[in-house]
């Protein structure tokens, strides 16, 4: 069949028939792009080798590099023009996301039309940042004998209750995780990321929405319990002193927040549990 270019129009059939030449991890690769919306190779690639398919992160890496490339000549998948690390680091260095065409395959219940534009750097980062996060969460339940049993980015992930008066109140966490562990037990996150580009002030506001959300009693009489909320920043300095505000506010219940400021804070989190 010929391959769709960007300005072709990709009919019901033609989708179908695209989508009986996809096995399981073609479609697992497209869901991860609907889900987090921008990804680089490497990410994608770290996530699918969980799965077990590849013998070695090099093999996973080239063979996710490819079949990415053959989703985006048939009309699925595009990449930015930008790279992580430059022109110079390679095709591995890709951003990925869906195309039209890929958003119908995997969402064939929505009747809206998705099309992507050059997002904006601090976006871009951000939604990056969460994808890595989820790496990072994924990794750290596999590699301690447990697994990734639920994950949700914005919207999906949001809360809302009504105040006193009515009005719509809305949390909106950057990232939804439920993990279990080698022995079955269930480990609830919601997550923050920070990349330092908010006013420190915002944060502490951001933690007193989730006090206020907390202090409805919504996700308690849902679950029986409220996540654990887990705070992911790149700047230690920022981290020590967010830590230091929620310990200097006595109305923030003991224990709602996790502060981490690196990879291996936030692995050894997940592992060991709230």
């Amino acid at each position: 069949m010929s391959t769709p270019t960007t300005s072709t129009r990709v009919g019901r059939r033609q989708l179908q028939a695209i989508a009986d030449q996809l096995d399981s991890t073609d479609l697992h690769l497209l869901k991860l792009l609907a889900t987090h919306r921008y990804a680089t190779t490497r990410q994608l690639a770290q996530i699918i080798h969980l799965t077990g398919r590849y013998a070695s992160d090099r093999s996973a890496l080239r063979q996710t590099s490819r079949r990415l490339n053959r989703h985006r000549r048939l009309g699925l998948t595009d990449h930015l023009e930008r790279r992580i690390g430059g022109a110079k680091s390679g095709s591995t260095s890709h951003i990925w996301h869906l195309r039209e065409p890929g958003h119908r395959l995997t969402s064939p219940d929505t009747t809206s039309r998705k099309r992507t534009s050059e997002p904006s750097y601090t976006f871009l980062a951000h939604t990056l940042a969460i994808t890595e996060a989820r790496l990072i969460i994924e990794q750290a339940a596999h590699h301690a004998g447990g697994r990734l049993t639920l994950l949700a980015t914005e919207p999906e992930c949001w809360r809302t209750w009504h105040g006193p008066a009515g009005t719509t109140h809305w949390l909106k966490p950057d990232l939804e995780a439920i993990t279990t562990t080698a022995h079955g037990d269930q480990d609830h996150w919601l997550l923050e990321i920070d990349l330092g580009t908010e006013n420190p002030a915002r944060l502490l506001a951001k933690c007193h929405d989730y006090q206020t959300h907390l202090n409805t009693g919504t996700e308690q009489a849902t679950h029986g319990y409220y996540p654990q909320v887990v705070w992911l920043l790149n700047n230690p300095n920022r981290a020590t002193r967010l830590t230091q505000q929620i310990t200097n506010q006595a109305t923030f219940t003991p224990g709602l927040f996790k502060i981490t400021a690196s990879r291996e804070e936030l692995t050894r989190l997940i592992q060991n549990g709230p």
